[in-house]
């Protein structure tokens, strides 16, 4: 399945380890349409339900998916492999604000 910059797709995180994120979640694909086209892989972010106020959290609220996107928390992952749904699709303005933290994160 492809998918583009700004869908929001249910995804299997597992395995993870530490702190990473876990089990079947929603995640917001923050990589460009070119790169998802070129590549196995996609850049994702995954989203909690959980509001702790974490500053890299955007709140996101889109058809059925509602939480907070944890930029800090990227990934890139094949989501051929991991059979992953869309779901829904986000906004501009949080699309947006996901854009600018991600290049916070990498000084860009």
């Amino acid at each position: 399945m492809l998918c583009e910059q700004g869908d929001i797709i249910e995804v299997s995180f597992d395995p993870s380890y530490g702190h990473e994120p876990q089990k079947r979640r929603p995640a917001l694909v923050v990589s460009t349409d070119a790169f998802n086209l070129r590549s196995s892989l996609t850049a994702v972010c995954p989203i909690t339900s959980t509001d702790n106020g974490y500053p890299l959290h955007v709140r996101i609220d889109a058809d059925d998916v509602h939480g907070f996107v944890c930029v800090e928390a990227l990934r890139t992952l094949d989501l051929q492999s991991r059979r992953c749904e869309r779901v829904s699709v986000a906004d501009a303005t949080a699309m947006g604000e996901v854009l600018s933290l991600i290049g916070a994160i990498f000084g860009i």
